[in-house]
């Protein structure tokens, strides 16, 4: 697998902070159609009171977690909750959450691992284009959405063949994902390849080793992608999304990135 590593220790243990924080502290959105008949007021309030106290405190540290859904899972009395590509369970009165994967016994089938591609899918879909630098044929089949390191040596070596990703009929996405965080010369340079006028030879220019002109300007989607990408529990760069949900790790060459498209990865 060939992919840059988070280098800081202390990612891990962010990330894994955050997922906490996103279970102990977010609202659950309880999807009425699914649990109304199965769980009694007393306790959809209950577990909507738990979960409300601590609003604030997370929208302040992590302003991307603003949808929780819930659902009936396959096991009688746990209930699924999905936070952007986080799966978790939890049972009926709210108390134990669970994390791990369900498997059909009958059929081998992983149903975890169906809910995730589901939810990245959702997640993915809200995000906002116009925050993105995207590279585009002009007619594509295929769209994945890139988390990148402009440091990164393979995040480099991907966008120098980006010409013939685009000829193999695929649309990238980018999403800034500098690996060491803020406060770090990558972060710096993700920003000014945003604050550029054009962001598309800014981001190339940026992964040649080449300098930028461009000041930082006061709005950038830099800290959003990096919040999204420990959501998604990025480990390192590049690290694709398919468009059916997928992720796939590391450098891949433009045609057998398009076969891997094709195929059920």
């Amino acid at each position: 697998m060939i992919f840059c590593k988070l280098d800081v220790v202390n990612d891990l243990k962010r990330q894994l902070l955050v997922i906490f924080l996103l279970l102990y502290m977010h609202p659950i959105h309880a999807d009425e159609s699914s649990i109304t008949n199965n769980l009694e007021t007393s306790q959809i309030n209950e577990i909507q009171e738990n979960k409300s106290i601590l609003l604030a405190a997370l929208l302040d540290g992590f302003p991307e977690a603003n949808d929780a859904k819930i659902s009936e899972s396959s096991i009688q009395g746990l209930y699924t909750i999905s936070i952007g590509s986080q799966i978790f369970y939890m049972s009926q009165n709210g108390k134990f959450i669970l994390q791990g994967d369900i498997y059909d016994a009958e059929t081998g089938a992983n149903l975890t691992e169906r809910d995730r591609i589901s939810a990245r899918k959702d997640f993915l879909n809200q995000l906002d284009e116009e925050e993105m630098v995207i590279f585009a044929p002009d007619d594509f089949k295929h769209t994945v959405t890139v988390f990148t390191d402009v440091d990164c040596g393979y995040c480099r070596k991907f966008h120098s063949e980006i010409d013939e990703v685009m000829e193999q009929g695929i649309r990238v996405r980018y999403l800034f994902f500098p690996r060491n965080g803020p406060d770090n010369e990558s972060w710096e340079k993700a920003e000014q390849v945003w604050c550029s006028q054009d962001r598309q030879k800014a981001i190339t220019r940026a992964k040649q080793g080449k300098s930028l002109s461009a000041k930082i300007c006061s709005k950038t989607p830099v800290q959003k992608h990096y919040s999204v990408g420990q959501m998604f529990m990025v480990q390192g760069t590049p690290t694709m999304v398919s468009d059916k949900g997928k992720i796939i790790v590391g450098y891949v060459p433009a045609s057998v990135l398009k076969d891997r498209l094709e195929s059920d990865l």
